[in-house]
């Protein structure tokens, strides 16, 4: 769901339900007030704009004592409603984003009450973003309790252990203690990336890809240990936790998973439909490849788009083809197509472009070729 579809969560039919809720918990809420001030040219802003907004419109006439106020908006979530999500995909969750912006805003200068809020709240709405600035103004406090959750009874509070201590979460502020030094993280991680619950394990596995950007040896040895456990579910957090060296052909990586050796794989007909292509169309080749290695290896093979940016500057992305092993002597044939399809994510501009094949990170073969403008 796209960041202009979230915004519209926030809608004058959300604020009156919000408005309800308090008022039934609550009876002297002004909630006519506060629906004018939450609803104040709500179209003209994003969604976190609209959600502080609303926090900011609760502030006004909720209690001015935090722990009252806080209690107030718990009791106005109502009966826990599991979405199986993590409390950031289903529409009934986001709509309590104001009320955890309000803890964020209003509690910290009472981190224990506040905390305690937030692990209630995050059984409607995931807290990741909330905890962040107690995290980085109230580590004595915020740490031990991140830790104690990692073994909750609810699975919700344990992928906020993990998502909420992510270096680097998307539309979160970074933690930059955590970017610097992420062992604290890293002892969190070990107590979850075993957990039975598959959306607390993906955080995890997210989490140690934050932590491979800045500190991939560290993510590495991490990921090897749990490797080691021979458990399955732990293999898988480890593969999606190292998606990003994978891509990047990070060589350690590519050890753990079992993709070693690729020294002695020659290509052959290394060949593309066309060198000219237009915007909008596809670009089709084709290759050989060739063991020459003395035993069984198992391959990853990649290849990077080297790609004009509008300021005439050169871009890579790595694009996934296949998963193979070869034999001694043994030939495999690849086919491969890239769609140059202009996309809100990935222009493409007239020039000249290549695509460099990739096998188990090293570079065995590249292509150049123009692309231009649909006539």
């Amino acid at each position: 769901m796209s960041n202009n579809q979230l915004k519209t969560i926030f809608n004058q039919e959300v604020i009156t339900d919000l408005a309800q809720r308090i008022k039934k918990v609550f009876p002297s809420f002004n909630n006519i007030s506060f629906e004018q001030d939450a609803n104040q040219n709500l179209d003209s802003l994003e969604l976190k704009q609209r959600s502080i907004q609303i926090c900011t419109a609760l502030t006004s006439y909720l209690p001015s004592e935090f722990e009252k106020a806080a209690s107030i908006l718990i009791e106005a979530m109502g009966e826990d409603e599991e979405d199986n999500s993590g409390g950031l995909e289903g529409y009934n969750g986001f709509r309590f984003m104001p009320f955890l912006d309000f803890v964020a805003a209003q509690g910290l200068g009472n981190p224990d009450i506040a905390l305690n809020s937030l692990e209630k709240m995050t059984l409607h709405f995931s807290a990741e973003f909330a905890i962040r600035p107690f995290i980085l103004k109230h580590p004595d406090i915020t740490l031990p309790r991140l830790m104690e959750w990692t073994s909750h009874s609810d699975w919700r509070v344990r992928r906020l252990a993990s998502e909420g201590s992510r270096p680097r979460l998307p539309w979160g502020m970074q933690l930059k203690p955590f970017i610097n030094d992420p062992s604290f993280v890293i002892g969190i991680l070990n107590q979850l990336y075993n957990d039975t619950n598959l959306i607390v394990r993906r955080s995890v596995a997210n989490n140690l890809n934050d932590i491979a950007k800045d500190n991939p040896e560290l993510a590495v040895e991490t990921a090897q240990s749990w490797w080691d456990s021979g458990e399955e579910i732990a293999r898988w957090t480890v593969r999606h936790g190292l998606r990003t060296l994978i891509k990047q052909g990070h060589q350690e990586a590519l050890s753990i998973l079992g993709f070693i050796g690729g020294d002695n794989i020659r290509v052959e007909n290394f060949q593309f439909q066309t060198s000219l292509v237009m915007i909008g169309d596809e670009l089709n080749f084709s290759l050989l490849l060739v063991s020459e290695e003395l035993k069984n290896v198992r391959l990853i093979v990649d290849y990077i788009l080297h790609r004009v940016l509008a300021n005439g500057k050169l871009s890579k992305k790595v694009f996934k083809l296949r998963q193979i092993e070869l034999s001694p002597g043994e030939k495999i044939s690849l086919l491969g197509n890239h769609k140059f399809k202009q996309l809100s994510t990935r222009a493409y501009y007239p020039g000249i472009h290549s695509i460099e094949l990739i096998v188990n990170g090293r570079s065995v073969g590249k292509y150049d070729f123009e692309l231009i403008e649909r006539g």
